[in-house]
Order: C-alpha cells, then structure tokens, then sequence
C-alpha cells in the first residue's frame, strides 16, 4: 500500500542508533543481565502478535534474531574459530533477504514451518563451525575455506546484496515489513560486522527486534484506520474526525447503485476494480471534502467548514463524474502473468460503468450531533435510491 512503512522507515534508525552507541561506550555491568535476556523477551512478544496477527515472516525474523543474539553471547562467546560467528554474518542476511521475497503466510503454512526448521537447522551449523578449529594437517583446501569465511569482506558483500535485494522488495510492495527489514539488516550487521563484543551485539539484534515490533504497530494502525482495498481512511478514522467537530461541516453518504447484481454478473474481482474506482472519483471531491470507505460498497464524504448548500455542487459533480466514467474490466480468460511477447486480443476490451446514489446532511434543530447528521445523510441515501438512484439528495429537501 502507497505510503505503508513510512513511520518505521523514520523511527526505526532510533533504536538502532540508540544501541549502537551504548555499545561503543560501554554497556554497564549491572545493566546487562536485562539487555542480555532483551531480545528473546521481545522475540517472545513478537511470537504471539505475529500468530494472533497471521504474520509467518516476522516470526522467522523474530527467531532469526534471537537465535543469533543466542550464539554470539552463547556457543560463539567462547568459541576457539571466528568461522563461527563469520558465517553467522553471512547465512543471517541470506535469511532476511529471503523473508523480503516472500509473500505473507500463517505461522502454521508449511512454508512457515519448514523455515523455522532451516532456521533452526542453520542456527546448529553455525554453532557446531563455531566451535570446529581447522588444524593444519587439514591441508591448504580447508585452510583457503576457512580463510575465505572468516573474511570481514565477505560478511560486508552479502550485507550489502541483501540490503539492496530488502530496498527493491520495499519499492515494488511498500509493505511495511520490508521497510522494517532495512532497518533489522543495518543492526544485525552492526552487531557481527562492527565486533564490540557480545554485549553490544545483544543490544543492536534488540534493536532490530523492537524495530520488527514497531512496523507491527505501523502496520496494525493502518490496517485499523485504512482501507486495504481503496486506499481510503476507513470507518474508525471517520469516527474519530467526527468526534472533533465544531461550526459547519456537511456529511454524505454514497452507495453504489446494484452493487450485488454487478458482482453477480461481473465477478467480485471486477467489484474491486469498480470500488477502487469510485474511491478514486471520491478522493477527487472538491471543497475540501475527505472521502472514507464505510463498509462494504458504502463510502462517506466528510465536509469540515461549508454548510449543505455549498457542498451540494460538489456531490452533483463527483456523481456525475462516476456515472460517465467508463472502464474496462478483467476478462475470465486474460493470463495472470503477462505473456512474453504480449499477445493482442482480437476482441475490444469491455466497457462498463457503474453508478452512485447520494444522501447528504448538516447539522441543524432536527439533526444534532454528528451522529444524528451521519443518520439523517443516510435516509437522505435511501430516499436517493427509492428515487431511482445516479442522484443527490439531501435530507429534509423535496428535491426529485
């Protein structure tokens, strides 16, 4: 969505510099026993919200993490080859690019599941080179590998790649996960690549832990107030800007004329497109009207300053502006993946529209507070529609 993980893209370098710097002077002794045990406590966190909220990616990122914060303060600590903890800094952003590419799936898909598996898998691996020390009679082979995976070289290349593989996911989907992925990557790399030791890797895989947890809430939010679909504000936004009026404001409500028996005969793939539409029309109402999804095929245009009478030209104009619309939708046989070289259809694209009835209302005696307007702009919608729809009506009017 147009705009998603702006927020964690903004917030989510605070954490991280925040422990970068308390690593580099130094973390306090008797601070430590809660920074260590920090990222798995908000891996845990993660856990459920990622279950309760269907987010499969973030609960590999979340266990990635705190595995790795595991080996480095862990089987790595003391481990007598740096191989270890090298490979860890090589497989870890291999991982999260690949989370990057990924669609979004349950905790219980078994896409899910058999990552958590190589996870885990990987997380052994690392720890089993980490305490494996290559001897000389291994022979010139073994001491190239070796030398070749202990390189910091090698660590920054693959950190790199994979931030630029995360930076391309995000420009194609704005998805907010992969703007916090960005973030996640630059700590894990401050934590094996800038080596202040354990401590200060706990903190940065911490940070980026909290930077996972703050794209949730980002995206929470939007999920909460936006409309997936249109892009619009949804029901709850309108409610809360309805909450703070105050003087003359004009509220419409929108209905989409036989909407059921568009999607009927069209499919609710072109029910979308038409809804998408419409909200697009809406977005483009003048005197400063703010056009809301409501529910369903139902969407509300919100006023703030003009009285009915000035808003009533803008309502007939974005009405009209549907109606005459005309596009073309999806047809059932079109390949979902665009064929290479593009084939030409030997039949005109089809061409439909769709129209709107309108109610709208204002505050006065019979009306009260925004509620009771929101009500009365809602008979005015129904008298809209008895009327013979593709209309604007406003409540208490004898208009046709």
């Amino acid at each position: 969505m147009k705009g998603a993980g702006t927020i964690t893209l903004a917030a989510g370098g605070l954490p991280v510099l925040v422990a970068w710097l308390v690593g580099l002077s130094g973390l306090p002794v008797a601070q430590r026993p809660i920074t260590n045990v920090l990222a798995e406590v908000l891996a845990m966190l993660l856990l459920v919200l990622g279950w309760r909220f269907r987010r499969g990616r973030l609960v590999i990122a979340a266990v990635a993490l705190a595995l790795a914060n595991f080996l480095v303060r862990g089987p790595l600590a003391d481990a007598p080859s740096e191989a270890g903890l090298a490979t860890l800094a090589i497989l870890l952003p291999i991982t999260l690019a690949v989370l990057s590419l990924l669609p979004e799936r349950p905790i219980n898909h078994p896409m899910i599941l058999a990552l958590l598996g190589a996870v885990a898998i990987q997380s052994w691996l690392i720890a089993a080179i980490g305490r494996t020390q290559p001897s000389i009679r291994d022979g010139g082979l073994m001491a190239g590998i070796n030398e070749l995976f202990t390189s910091p070289d090698l660590g920054r290349l693959v950190f790199l790649i994979a931030g630029a593989f995360i930076a391309l996911a995000y420009a194609a989907r704005h998805s907010t996960f992969e703007g916090s992925l960005l973030w996640v990557t630059a700590a894990s790399a401050l934590a094996l690549l800038d080596w202040q030791g354990p401590h200060a890797a706990t903190l940065a895989f911490a940070a980026a832990q909290l930077v996972l947890l703050i794209g949730l809430v980002e995206d929470s939010y939007r999920l909460a107030y936006h409309d997936e679909l249109t892009g619009l504000p949804g029901r709850r936004a309108l409610e809360e800007a309805l909450d703070t009026l105050d003087g003359n404001y004009t509220i419409a409500m929108i209905d989409v004329d036989h909407f059921k028996r568009f999607n009927d005969r069209h499919g609710h793939a072109a029910g979308d497109q038409a809804l998408r539409m419409i909200a697009a029309e809406l977005q483009n109402v003048g005197g400063g009207g703010k056009a809301y999804r409501y529910g369903g095929e139902e969407f509300t245009i919100f006023f703030p300053g003009i009285t009915p009478n000035e808003a009533s030209e803008h309502l007939d104009s974005v009405c009209t502006a549907i109606a005459d619309r005309r596009f073309a939708i999806r047809s059932s046989s079109r390949p979902r993946k665009k064929p290479d070289p593009p084939r030409k259809s030997s039949r005109p694209p089809r061409l439909i529209s769709v129209s709107v009835s309108i109610g709208f209302a204002g505050p006065s005696a019979r009306t009260g507070d925004s509620n009771a307007v929101l009500r009365a702009a809602d008979r005015a919608l129904y008298r809209a529609k008895n009327k013979g729809r593709n209309r604007v009506i406003r409540y208490g009017a004898r208009s046709t």
